[in-house]
């Protein structure tokens, strides 16, 4: 009788290959281990806000070798490292970096945007059910009711937090910043603390705690703040020296209230009365020294990497980006506030050696978003772009809509390049969104500056995989965003006509850096494309903790190569 030959299921064929394997499938060790076996104490996760990627280029000749190129000395570079989605915005862009994916997923669409079940523009930290925590007899009112009860899903400090916990103790996790979306999704949900600064004080709010520690209120009452501005600002060295920036007192800089010329020194103290008072020290190179001042006090006053239990401490340095927006990404004082920093990270890495011990700790550096260069300088050397007002372009929406459809109450709100439409009103007439959408579409693509626009309608087939169209789509929240994305041309920006911002789904806007180092982390350098939803699942790859819930990346494979 001939045998029956039969065909192994799909299920038969894994169990076959499960069976020839060999014996590797048990948990594979950590990767951030030094060379005595040991994991590090405290991860120090870093922010810098609006820091372009070719900053560490233009910049180098003014660091030294403890900051920046201690990374490169001793660590790991990816120096391909882009934003995967727009509007690249401070708020989305720690967002993104904190949960590991893009604000598609985690919500942060923006750092304000229109939100239609509460009929009104939403600040992308606010809670209005908690309550500011700050000096006695202070009260910050709505700048200390913030939270990150708006970010969806977990962030990497919140998995790392659960995962290194045990019966006896719990891993200690704060962050701090000069801005309070800065200090607050970077630490996470589950955070101990989140700081920011506020008329001169760090506050925090009840999400995190009741009242704040002593070591924070003896630090506000401390006279470092007033130091700091009675000091200054002054060239750290001799002008012929700033290689990587326009010589001082360009028409693209823009001038303090009360100041007359963009030029150096400048005295703080003076200008603080029409510039916000104390909190004039956020918009120079003084509040990078001063949270790093912050930030060794809370080091020492809550022991941070100081047992077994590994602890995180998340800082976002924002000076650099007032800087930046009201100079400039070419400007003197923009250069001078990376050589400030750089000695500001210098500092703060010695620091880390002495407490925690070196090889003992671990530390990454990226930023939130970069910055496009000042549009009238890039026109006075000839090329083609400019700035853009969309008053004209909203003009003429209403205009044509209330012709054609015999209502003016048919665009709820334009904010962040996106038209709300009313859906309310749409069904009361009975008309069609997607119809009415195309329509405003097709008139706001009649303006020059306009490269494209996108409908909801298109954006939910989501069928965009490259170019800056996928980055908007990335960007885009069914529930939240708008009905028609308007995409400005590159180099065009809405802004004023001196400084700087950002926001767009163009490189000058998503190129930062990535650089890292510490226990397990080869030293070295890549070009290879790496993304900021990338940096979570890294960490969690090197320390053995889980991703993100809502993690979209995967861990830079070159860091864990043989």
């Amino acid at each position: 009788m001939a045998v029956q030959t039969l065909l192994p299921s799909p299920q038969l064929a894994l169990l076959a290959l499960l069976i020839s394997c060999p014996p590797v499938l048990s948990a594979q060790e950590p990767q951030a281990i030094n060379s005595k076996g040991e994991a590090p104490r405290l991860i120090v996760g870093i922010t810098v806000d609006q820091m372009r990627a070719d900053y560490l280029h233009r910049y180098a000749e003014g660091f030294g070798d403890g900051g920046f190129f201690r990374f490169f000395d001793e660590g790991f570079a990816a120096m391909e490292h882009h934003f995967s989605y727009a509007p690249t915005y401070t708020g989305p862009g720690h967002a993104s970096i904190a949960t590991g994916t893009t604000p598609a997923v985690h919500g942060i669409i923006g750092n304000n945007w229109y939100s239609r079940p509460e009929g009104r523009e939403v600040y992308c930290a606010e809670d209005r059910s908690v309550e500011p925590v700050a000096m006695p007899g202070t009260d910050p009112g709505d700048k200390g009711r913030m939270s990150p009860a708006r970010l969806g899903g977990s962030t990497w400090a919140d998995e790392f937090k659960l995962h290194f916990s045990t019966r006896e103790a719990q891993p200690k996790v704060i962050g701090a910043s000069m801005k309070d979306r800065g200090a607050i999704f970077p630490a996470g949900h589950a955070a101990d603390a989140a700081y920011w600064l506020s008329g001169g004080d760090f506050i925090s709010s009840t999400h995190y705690m009741a009242s704040l520690p002593d070591w924070v209120r003896d630090f506000n009452a401390s006279d470092a703040l007033e130091t700091l501005l009675d000091g200054g600002w002054t060239l750290r060295d001799a002008p012929s020296t700033y290689t990587g920036s326009m010589p001082d007192n360009t028409p693209y800089e823009g001038v303090w209230r009360g100041g007359e010329r963009p030029v150096f020194p400048y005295d703080l103290s003076a200008l603080a009365e029409d510039n916000g008072g104390q909190d004039i020290i956020k918009g120079t190179p003084q509040g990078n020294t001063l949270l790093v001042d912050f930030a060794l006090a809370a080091i020492s006053a809550e022991e941070l990497g100081q047992d077994a239990i590994p602890d995180v401490l998340a800082l976002s340095f924002s000076s650099t980006d007032y800087v930046g927006h009201k100079f400039g990404a070419h400007a003197m004082e923009t250069e001078d506030t990376y050589r400030r920093l750089d000695d500001d990270l210098a500092r703060l890495f010695n620091a880390l050696d002495e407490q925690v011990g070196k090889g003992r700790w671990l530390a990454f550096l990226s930023a939130d978003h970069g910055a496009v260069t000042v549009p009238g300088l890039e026109r006075n050397r000839g090329l083609n772009v400019d700035y853009w007002n969309p008053e004209p372009m909203k003009a003429r929406v209403d205009s044509i809509l209330s012709e054609r459809f015999g209502r003016n109450d048919l665009v709820l709100h334009y904010g962040n390049d996106q038209f709300f439409l009313n859906r309310g009103a749409l069904r009361a007439a009975n008309l069609d969104l997607d119809g009415v959408a195309r329509e405003v579409a097709a008139i706001a693509e009649e303006f020059p500056e306009v490269q494209r626009t996108l409908t909801a309608a298109e954006l939910r087939c989501g069928a965009f995989f490259e170019g800056a169209e996928s980055l908007v789509l990335r960007g885009w929240q069914a529930k939240g965003s708008g009905d028609v994305v308007v995409m400005l041309r590159p180099g065009y920006l809405e802004y004023a006509r001196t400084g700087t911002s950002h926001g767009s789904p163009y490189a000058y806007d998503t190129h930062v850096p990535f650089l890292i180092m510490g226990p397990g982390v080869p030293e070295g350098c890549t070009y290879m494309r790496t993304e900021i939803r990338d940096i979570a699942p890294t960490l969690s790859a090197l320390m053995g903790f889980p991703r993100p819930s809502g993690c979209t990346g995967r861990p830079m494979d070159i860091l864990f190569e043989e």
